[in-house]
């Protein structure tokens, strides 16, 4: 039986999957490393994978899998995406090419759930700023006093597999836990609520929901303002959720206490003039974790397979 052209883009090519991964995608495709530690353009992917007809793909090789892109890749039957979400594909396209789509919605939710308590941790006990006093980085003058989590109310926007998990170590913590989520309309105790009403009772918010492709970001500067003055809003989601200009005008004005993000989305000049540490970006990590990346490549590895024996 003929072994279908399998195309597989990582930062490593066949060393981004273990040996015996490796050898059980081979042994059911002809399969083709393409070594991508970058993005590619549009001319490059479909050059590489022209004859492919299933293609492993991550995000570091392309960002916006659009309809043009799907057009031009008529042998394409099978598209194992190394990632949680799907913004990023233009999935009508795909479906109209009847093209079998995998994700992996949940390899990393554990990984993804603690970095965002870490994120909320840095920003309630300066932590950023700590370690540069120390280092003479920042002057010995910047404050250093933070805040307890127990007894905070905590509202969390999407109870998903993160969001979940989120609640359940921030629950550990002592934070009294509301969400919104309207397809979770009771969870474990944890109160229910309007967008709306979480973000005016809720001092700390922690952005746990998923992208719409093309869509508006759900909190911008009326969102903001709805918010309690003082308050921390925690994105370890997408950076698309989220109007940057207006939480950087939140942050200036002081009604925004603090804003952390797993993306660098401010750049120094941006910066510039507001406080030391309100806002604590981290490089696209929260996923990042020795065991995420081991449940990944099991999980991507056997989507492939799959791929290849239909």
């Amino acid at each position: 039986m003929r072994k279908k052209n399998l195309v597989l883009f990582s930062a490593r090519g066949r060393a981004s999957l273990p040996d015996a991964l490796a050898c059980r995608l081979e042994a059911v495709a002809a399969v083709a490393y393409r070594t991508t530690p970058g993005l590619l353009s549009d001319a490059d992917l479909v050059e590489q994978c022209a004859q492919a007809e299933v293609v492993g793909l991550t995000r570091r090789a392309c960002k916006d899998f659009h309809a043009a892109l799907v057009d031009r890749l008529p042998r394409l039957r099978g598209l194992a995406a190394y990632a949680t979400g799907d913004e990023w594909l233009d999935r009508p396209a795909l479906a109209r090419r009847q093209v079998d789509v995998r994700l992996l919605p949940d390899y990393s939710a554990q990984s993804v759930a603690e970095h965002a308590l870490a994120m909320l941790l840095g920003l309630s006990r300066r932590l950023h700023l700590s370690d540069r006093v120390v280092r003479g980085e920042l002057p010995e003058t910047i404050s250093l006093r933070g805040w307890e989590l127990a007894g905070k109310k905590l509202g969390i926007v999407g109870l998903g597999r993160i969001g979940r998990r989120i609640a359940q170590l921030a629950a550990a913590f002592g934070m009294d836990i509301h969400y919104c989520d309207p397809a979770v309309p009771a969870a474990d105790g944890w109160r229910a609520m309007a967008l709306g009403e979480l973000l005016a009772c809720c001092p700390v918010v922690m952005l746990a929901a998923s992208v719409e492709r093309g869509a508006a970001p759900l909190i911008g500067s009326e969102q903001l303002r709805a918010m309690p003055a003082g308050g921390y809003l925690i994105n370890p989601s997408r950076p698309q959720l989220v109007d940057h200009d207006a939480v950087r005008a939140a942050i200036a004005s002081g009604h925004l206490a603090g804003y952390a993000v797993d993306e660098r989305v401010f750049c120094a000049a941006q910066l510039a003039g507001l406080e030391a540490g309100r806002i604590l970006q981290t490089g696209h990590t929260a996923w990042y974790s020795n065991e995420a990346m081991a449940r990944g490549a099991e999980a991507w590895v056997q989507h492939l397979i799959e791929l290849a024996q239909t």
